[in-house]
């Protein structure tokens, strides 16, 4: 059995694709600009996008590494801005105010990259 073979293709892609657009949409009048984004994100239409989240799309595991490496890209985004506000917070206080999350954040970023660099082939049948 392979590592591929251990989970569902299908249902892996599809929690991803939910995890992405949970974490984008602001609320339900945001929900059509969300759906753009993910789908930008995932080099996909937002109709293709919406079938994979809702399980509409019969081979979602095929989307799976789309998916994965738009919630991988978003999350490295955040992460980045986490950064970017720790930076401003030392410049204002010093490390003072944040003890060492910004070590814990520089340990997220690593966690991130190891994650991103991981690459998971689709077994198919021949």
């Amino acid at each position: 059995m392979s590592a591929v073979d251990a989970f569902s293709l299908d249902d892996e892609a599809r929690a991803y694709a939910r995890k992405l657009f949970e974490r984008r949409v602001k609320g339900w009048s945001d929900e059509a600009r969300a759906l753009e984004d993910c789908a930008n994100w995932t080099g996909t239409s937002p109709r293709s996008f919406k079938r994979v989240m809702t399980g509409e799309t019969k081979n979602a595991g095929t989307f799976f590494s789309r998916m994965r490496k738009g919630y991988l890209d978003y999350c490295a985004r955040a992460a980045a801005e986490l950064q970017n506000e720790m930076a401003a917070e030392k410049a204002r206080y010093g490390n003072v105010r944040i003890g060492d999350l910004d070590q814990e954040i520089e340990a997220l970023v690593a966690k991130i990259e190891r994650a991103r660099a991981v690459k998971i082939l689709q077994h198919t049948e021949g």
